[in-house]
């Protein structure tokens, strides 16, 4: 039985009205495989097949702040172990990190397995900075080493769906999941690329990897969930309204600060500099956007209001936070600014994220002996 078979027997054991929207999802593209596996994966390990339909928008939710809830499926059903939908990020994270450090462990005390990732080598350069991971014991150190989860991905790579790579930019290692894209050509795509307890790479270490290892940016990308969030940019339109008043009261410009952490955040304060405004009196038009996740994707909903120049300025700002879907509210949390220049009429925005990290300068494992390197 193919995996789109086995998907389509699974769907027809839910309620008919969960079973038929996550069919209708599916074929228009909004959920991918993948995904639709791992959340019909929770509903199995947990059993509660009611909320399934919520906890898929929950799931592409934390999946794109950077939860790593497939990961804990994946290896919960591995291991037997119970999953709660209603977990929030922080929960998901702590389950990562324990599921992760008994698999790394288990992977070390297991035979050594010599994985074959030869199709995988041929399509990359003879040589990069870094190497293929080649035998399970080098998955586990990896692992152990970065505090993720990698070693789960033993299985995958064993049957060839996938090969890992170690990969050092400048003096950060990050581990790179590589696959083969769909279709008779079967070139290379990155399916994921994480440094240290699961950190996230920048733009520019993002594209440094890619050309590192002759993999196009661009190649077909993998099915891993939803169409990302529509970016409408109607900040920009509220910003056309109250441009003109800011102007007309002589502010030259306003600095909105916000802060989050322990999943929550919100504006700090709002400052306008020079001027006189009563920012909470004087009043404007502008729309007021609100997002959610409906049957058919992303729906962008916009209200026409009055309210005041103040309260319009903290909705924009919201509105452009919520575009740039950058986690500033969760665990450590972020904080930063957005300034708008009125004399000059440009807005900026700085997305700040705390990170709890620390680096390995050292790491060796060598026969006692030998004295050679495993």
């Amino acid at each position: 039985m193919s995996a789109s078979d086995s998907l389509r027997h699974r769907l027809l054991l839910l309620p008919p009205k969960t079973g038929v929207a996550f069919q209708r999802l599916h074929e228009s593209g909004l959920i991918a495989e993948d995904a639709l596996g791992a959340i019909l994966d929770a509903g199995a390990i947990t059993g509660d097949t009611a909320r399934l339909l919520g906890f898929a928008v929950a799931y592409h939710h934390l999946q794109a702040q950077g939860a790593p809830v497939a990961d804990v499926i994946r290896m919960a059903r591995a291991r037997n172990r119970r999953v709660n939908l209603g977990w929030g990020a922080k929960r998901w994270k702590a389950e990562h990190d324990r599921l992760s450090r008994a698999e790394t462990l288990q992977r070390l005390a297991q035979e050594n397995v010599v994985y074959d990732v030869s199709k995988f080598a041929a399509r990359l350069p003879p040589a990069f900075s870094g190497y293929l991971i080649r035998t399970s014991r080098r998955l586990g150190m990896e692992g152990l080493r970065q505090r993720h989860c990698v070693a789960s991905y033993h299985d995958m790579i064993k049957a060839g769906r996938c090969a890992i790579a170690a990969v050092f930019v400048g003096k950060r290692r990050w581990t790179v999941e590589l696959v083969e894209t769909p279709g008779s050509e079967a070139e290379l795509r990155i399916a994921q690329i994480k440094a240290r307890l699961n950190g996230l790479p920048s733009n520019e270490v993002r594209e440094c990897i890619h050309e590192m290892l002759g993999v196009d940016p661009k190649a077909p990308a993998l099915a891993g969930g939803l169409r990302p969030m529509p970016q409408e940019r109607h900040y920009l339109q509220t910003l056309r309204s109250v441009l003109p008043i800011l102007r007309e009261h002589g502010v030259r410009r306003v600095h909105v600060s916000f802060d989050g952490a322990g999943d929550s955040g919100s504006i700090d304060y709002v400052d306008y500099e020079d001027g006189e405004i009563d920012a909470e009196a004087v009043m404007v038009e502008h729309q007021r956007v609100s997002r959610r996740f409906g049957g058919e994707g992303w729906i962008v909903e916009t209200e026409r209001v009055r309210c005041s120049v103040d309260e319009a300025i903290k909705d924009l700002t919201y509105d452009y936070l919520d575009e740039t879907q950058v986690d500033w509210y969760n665990n450590d949390g972020g904080f930063g600014a957005l300034v708008i220049d009125v004399e000059h009429g440009t807005v900026s925005l700085e997305v700040n994220v705390r990170l709890t990290e620390s680096s390995t300068e050292f790491s060796s494992e060598i026969s006692i002996e030998t004295g050679e390197e495993e």
